[in-house]
């Protein structure tokens, strides 16, 4: 899987993606017509990864055990409970960062880690 960055998105910016994804996704009358509209975004890998997710989400709500899960869908015990987790967790907005609120006020200070480097430099541990 490749690295994407932990850039999180403004409210009202992510919401117009989804509606977008949603219009698009209204829009198919198929699976293939889905799968289309998936695939020009997605790869192969990423498609094969969301059915396999979507696959262990139904099947948790058919109440089936782990084992037979892990047989059918092909995934290990920890995505079975991954998926399990995130079904019973309630959904939590994520803090966005904007330019207007990145003063140096509301960024995190690490004023006990030193900036240099060399000799000495852990001393600050035995404080």
């Amino acid at each position: 899987m490749s690295y994407t960055s932990k850039k999180y998105f403004e409210e009202n910016f992510k919401e117009e993606i989804w509606k977008g994804l949603a219009r698009e996704l209204n829009k198919a009358k198929s699976r293939k017509e889905i799968v289309k509209t998936l695939s020009k975004s997605l790869t192969s890998a990423e498609l094969n990864l969301l059915e396999k997710r979507l696959a262990v989400l139904y099947l948790l709500k058919q109440k089936l055990p782990y084992r037979k899960i892990s047989e059918i869908a092909d995934v290990h015990y920890n995505t079975i409970s991954f998926v399990k987790k995130d079904l019973q967790k309630p959904v939590r907005k994520k803090k966005v960062w904007s330019e207007s609120k990145s003063s140096s006020k509301h960024r995190p200070k690490f004023s006990k880690f030193p900036t240099y480097k060399g000799k000495g430099r852990w001393r600050f541990l035995n404080m």
